[in-house]
């Protein structure tokens, strides 16, 4: 029995070494790098020359200064003298008010001033009176004075009486409703037997001379909005420059768009007001590109765009954004036209990254 028990040692220990290997070759290597994560795919496109470069805002004409026409008095329209689109010249009647009420104030204004000089006179006469019994010793200084106090009180009241009645005259002139400059009557809104209060609005006169052009600027053009622009109005190949005299301190909150008036030159006396107007811009800026809207980045540190190497991977390049058109950015950069950027998946880009180009 001794032999056998020696030999099944022998073979025992014979395959150990054979059964570590194997075991061994089934373990994973500790050591093995995991394998790399693919390239992300991403979508390009060309950067494009902006074809905003020159645009246009439509507008209509209006004059300088058009300005509201009211009374300065309250009352009754009696006469109306002028229609809605009638030129006019300066100082011509266009409303009349009822005047019997301004007569009835002047009169009573008069009575005043009479009544007042006539006290007036009569406290000097007594002053004087009383000032020769002083230095007759006939009459006190307290009697004196008295008599001094009421002759200056009698000479105020008379002022004001006088003021009165100056303002009673005024207020007939006041009851004629003259054009101030000459110009084109816009509209006319009083009508004869309507009671007006003083300051209501009756009319708009529109001054003559130079004309303007109001456009209402979009928002994404309020920054780099151009001095100059070359009108044309609507059906007509002529061609009137243009300068802009102001632009409106805040949005309308409606539309949120700026108020811009464009002055006309001297040419521009002929045009009908209301007349539709075209301004056409063009951008001082020569750097201005455009390229999709998904191919800007924004971190808060300004906007960027991912450009494409030649080496396939990617790299940040600052631009200014100027506004959107649809589905294309404007941008400021100094990227010539035709570099390839990344218009899509720019959220998960890493300086210097290689990329997989994806065609569209």
């Amino acid at each position: 029995m001794r032999p056998f028990a020696f030999t099944i040692r022998l073979a025992l220990t014979s395959l150990m070494p054979i059964s570590l290997v194997l075991l061994s070759a089934c373990q994973p290597d500790a050591q093995e790098a995991p394998p790399e994560a693919p390239l992300p795919w991403v979508l390009t496109a060309p950067v494009e020359v902006s074809s905003n470069a020159a645009w246009s805002l439509t507008g209509t004409v209006h004059a300088r200064h058009e300005i509201p026409l009211s009374f300065r008095i309250g009352g009754k329209i009696l006469e109306r003298q002028v229609d809605a689109g009638e030129r006019v010249t300066a100082g011509q009647v266009l409303f009349r008010l009822d005047p019997r009420d301004v007569m009835q104030q002047r009169i009573a204004a008069e009575a005043t001033v009479a009544s007042a000089r006539a006290e007036t006179e009569n406290a000097d006469r007594e002053r004087a009176r009383l000032a020769d019994m002083l230095k007759k010793k006939l009459a006190s200084q307290q009697d004196y004075d008295r008599a001094a106090t009421a002759a200056r009180a009698a000479k105020e009241q008379l002022t004001s009486a006088q003021a009165a009645l100056k303002q009673a005259l005024n207020a007939i002139e006041y009851a004629s409703l003259t054009a101030p400059v000459a110009g084109v009557v816009l509209e006319v809104s009083g009508q004869r037997g309507q009671v007006v209060t003083a300051g209501q609005s009756l009319a708009v006169l529109a001054e003559d001379g130079r004309r303007e052009v109001e456009v209402d600027v979009p928002e994404d053009r309020r920054d780099d909005l151009p001095l100059t622009a070359q009108a044309s109005p609507l059906g007509s190949d002529q061609t009137i420059a243009a300068i802009l005299r102001e632009i409106a301190g805040a949005a309308d909150p409606v539309t949120r768009t700026w108020r811009a008036r464009y002055q006309l030159a001297e040419t521009s006396d002929t045009l009908s007001l209301g007349t539709t107007i075209s301004l056409r811009f063009t951008s001082a800026l020569d750097d201005v590109r455009r390229v999709p809207v998904g191919a800007i980045l924004e971190r808060g540190q300004g906007a960027l765009v991912w450009r494409l190497t030649d080496d396939g991977r990617v790299q940040p390049e600052p631009v200014v954004l100027l506004g959107l058109d649809g589905e294309a950015a404007r941008i400021q950069t100094s990227l010539p036209p035709g570099t390839p950027v990344v218009a899509l998946g720019v959220n998960r880009l890493q300086p210097g990254q290689a990329v997989r180009v994806r065609q569209p």
